[in-house]
């Protein structure tokens, strides 16, 4: 089972720290239980929380099973904003909201400045509100302020086989004593459960409406792209610029706005430089192919500030939109001009390479066949891309690329491509620059009739096409440079391959070669991820470790001094022990996994009556339990490996018996434990073995209610191994049974 995180949850349930809100309505229901209950650890409780929340998902977050609407409201106008609930759940006797919140602005007290746990409590709290300055004055000069807000909260549920829809609603005409107030539906959501899990199912379930959306959504689909029958386009600019965006079409197709999103933050002090976001969404209108272009450009001068065009098919009465824009027809001319010299690179077989910046990274790659080059390709040149030029030879090659837009129209866009020319120093012909070549420099100067050189233009530093001492001065620094500085890999990846490191040399080279500085040294079955490598050499790994970029072996003398993984949580297992028959409510919070099968069914946590012998009832369908299940996946938990124990094979059973009974387990608890893991383990010829702490609750968190009065949450981690290693011991805890009593254990191998 690859990246799969496995659990299962015997005689106890678990449910995220809820903060209890009862809905005035519950109690006139004739005893109907509403289904909101508990809330959710994420639910807002004060004024920052939901500025917090609405800054980070706009108006409304599904999450859970939980519906969340936030939204800023005048303090002075609360009556005049509107929220009506349509849909089958009105059609029921159960209450579907836990009703109105509106939570205003805490003005807290000038902390006493030798008072260091208040002044901190008083900071915390002006970041979480976004004030960094921590300035006081704020705070005065809000209270007495006539613009204050307030943020308006309420939580839904959905029952099973029904639907909800919410309509939020503002004034349109301006507040004036008598006037009779006239609403607009500015935002509507609709939410369906057929079987048990809410899925929202209008726009914005996947349209953004906060930054952080704005982002994700723009770095995944680029500045326009077809969304459920829209074109959505991606628009942003500094506030203040008198920007405006324009949308310009031609052909036989049209299109129409339908909606904006904007994603503006709630900020309480302004902000000098932000940038206005927003989504636009354009609704077909007509069958036919159109050409789309959309400006940003200054209202006033109309300087043009940013440009995007798209050419879409719509067909089917408008019910269907093709994109055929990805290669938008027109083309891209480079031209490559040396910075030095200024005079046009001879080249016949180059690779350009395109990379956005930021994640998902998408790397596009164009053959540079002559010099100028057409690329048919109209957006090949991105100034918010990163690029690089893949043309080398055993002299040298051409880096730090510049560009210069030298001209565009409709169809074809000039682009001038400035780089400088890095010899390569390898003057004895191994592929590699380094000591050796320095020495055949210089004897070669010298006069030696048996210095060799392969290439005299890769020592040529001064570009003087001639080698003299001032090309090894030169060369003497590069050598030193290189040997000391972390060397970039030909082949930069995403961060996906994880790999730690058991073997003999841990050192953290400046380069993929020993010769190069030692930055640090990692310690033995330390976790880290693949950031490079370099075409055609296998022995080495760039990576990053405690901040530091560097390379680390593969292989040495033929063995292996880093193992590649795939992790997996596998069957942890808990046991609860209530003290009298109890109703459990069980939740859990993965924060690097992704839940996947459960068993019996999660519907945003678990419901059982707990018996003191361990054994359950689901409550939602009466079947008895010994334990509760469930898996997840892609995990991403960074075990700790640092201390344990390298315990053989064949031992693997007593060693066991006696950590497992040290840390509490019974002996029913531990034989179980036992049965599971010894078949995968004894058969080895030895396993580091580890018992994990926080890495493992802080990624797999357990909140059951009621609280249980003592825990216990072994989680085992192993390491097959050929030989024997040495590790630091490590120091393990007894635990104490004491009341309602929660036992977990579980494990992964790691390798």
């Amino acid at each position: 089972m690859k990246n799969r995180l496995t659990a299962l949850l015997t005689a106890g349930i678990m449910l995220a720290s809820a903060a209890p809100i009862t809905t005035a309505s519950a109690e006139e229901k004739n005893g109907i239980h509403s289904v909101i209950g508990q809330l959710p650890v994420w639910t807002p409780l004060d004024f920052a929380d939901a500025l917090q929340f609405y800054n980070e998902h706009g108006k409304c977050l599904l999450a859970d099973n939980y519906i969340c609407i936030v939204r800023p409201i005048p303090k002075d106008r609360v009556d005049e904003y509107e929220l009506y609930v349509s849909g089958g759940v009105t059609n029921v006797n159960t209450p579907v909201s836990a009703g109105r919140r509106l939570l205003e602005l805490d003005i807290p007290e000038i902390p006493d400045p030798d008072d260091t746990e208040a002044v901190k409590e008083y900071e915390d709290y002006c970041d979480r509100l976004g004030l960094y300055s921590h300035d006081h004055s704020f705070f005065e000069e809000y209270a007495e302020s006539n613009s204050q807000y307030v943020f308006e909260v309420e939580m839904f549920r959905v029952l099973e086989g029904l639907d909800l829809k919410i309509m939020l609603a503002e004034p349109v005409s301006s507040w004036h004593p008598g006037l009779e107030t006239s609403y607009t539906i500015t935002d509507e959501y609709t939410f369906e459960n057929h079987d048990g899990k809410t899925i929202q199912t209008d726009v914005y379930s996947w349209l953004p409406d906060s930054v952080p959306e704005y982002n994700a959504f723009f770095n995944q689909y680029g500045p326009a792209s077809v969304q459920e029958n829209y074109i959505a386009y991606c628009s942003d600019y500094e506030s203040g610029t008198g920007a405006v965006m324009e949308m310009e079409q031609s052909g036989e197709g049209s299109i129409k706005e339908a909606l904006v999103s904007e994603c503006k933050p709630f900020i309480l002090e302004p902000q000098d430089g932000s940038v206005n976001t927003s989504v636009t969404l354009y609704k077909p209108t007509a069958d036919g192919m159109t050409d789309v272009k959309w400006t940003i450009s200054n209202k006033i001068s109309r300087e043009l500030i940013s440009e995007w065009y798209g050419k879409y098919e719509i067909k089917n009465d408008c019910t269907e939109i093709t994109d055929l824009s990805s290669g938008k027809p027109g083309k891209t001319i480079f031209t490559f001009i040396d910075k030095d010299t200024n005079e046009v690179i001879d080249i016949s077989n180059a690779l350009l390479m395109k990379t956005t910046i930021q994640d998902p990274y998408i790397s596009v790659s164009f053959d540079i066949t002559s010099n100028p080059c057409t690329v048919d390709d109209f957006y090949a040149y991105d100034q918010e891309c990163r690029y690089s030029f893949n043309f080398r030879s055993e002299a040298g090659g051409y880096d730090d690329i510049e560009f210069e837009k030298t001209s565009g129209t409709s169809d074809c866009v000039e682009v001038t491509c400035y780089m400088k020319w890095n010899p390569g120093g390898d003057l004895n012909g191994d592929r590699s620059f380094g000591v050796a070549d320095l020495l055949l420099m210089n004897k070669w100067l010298l006069g030696d009739g048996e210095a060799q050189i392969s290439d005299w233009k890769a020592a040529d530093f001064c570009r003087d096409n001639k080698l003299d001492v001032f090309d090894l001065c030169i060369m003497r620094q590069a050598v030193i440079r290189r040997l000391s500085e972390t060397v970039m890999p030909d082949t930069p990846v995403d961060p996906v391959h994880r790999f730690y490191t058991p073997g003999s040399d841990r050192h953290l080279y400046a380069g993929p070669g020993t010769e190069y500085k030692v930055l640090d040294t990692v310690p033995a079955f330390e976790f880290l991820y693949e950031w490079g490598y370099n075409n055609g050499n296998a022995d080495w790994v760039y990576t990053i470790f405690d901040g530091k970029k560097g390379w680390i072996r593969t292989v040495v003398d033929g063995e292996p001094n880093v193992v590649f993984t795939d992790l997996a949580y596998d069957k942890p297992v808990i046991y609860l022990y209530p003290e009298k028959e109890t109703d459990v409510h069980v939740e859990l919070d993965l924060t690097t996994s992704e839940l996947s099968t459960t068993y019996p069914k999660y519907n945003g946590g678990w419901d059982i009556t707990a018996f003191p012998d361990g054994s359950l009832i689901n409550k939602a369908d009466g079947s008895h339990h010994r334990y509760l299940f469930w898996d997840s996946v892609n995990c991403r938990t960074d075990f700790d490996l640092s201390k344990g124990f390298c315990v053989a094979g064949c031992d693997t059973e007593s060693f066991l018996k006696e950590k497992l009974t040290y840390m509490g387990l019974t002996e029913e608890e531990m034989n179980e434990f036992i049965v599971y893991w010894l078949p995968r383990m004894e058969h080895t010829p030895y396993n580091l073995i580890s018992f994990q702490g926080d890495a493992y609750t802080d990624s797999a968190k357990l909140y059951i209610t009621p609280t249980p009065n003592s825990i216990c949450r072994i989680f085992m981690t192993y390491v097959p191994l050929e030989r024997p290693v040495d590790t630091e011991p490590q120091q393990l805890s007894t635990f104490e049974r004491k009341g309602f009593t929660v036992v977990e254990w579980g494990g992964s191998e790691i390798g």
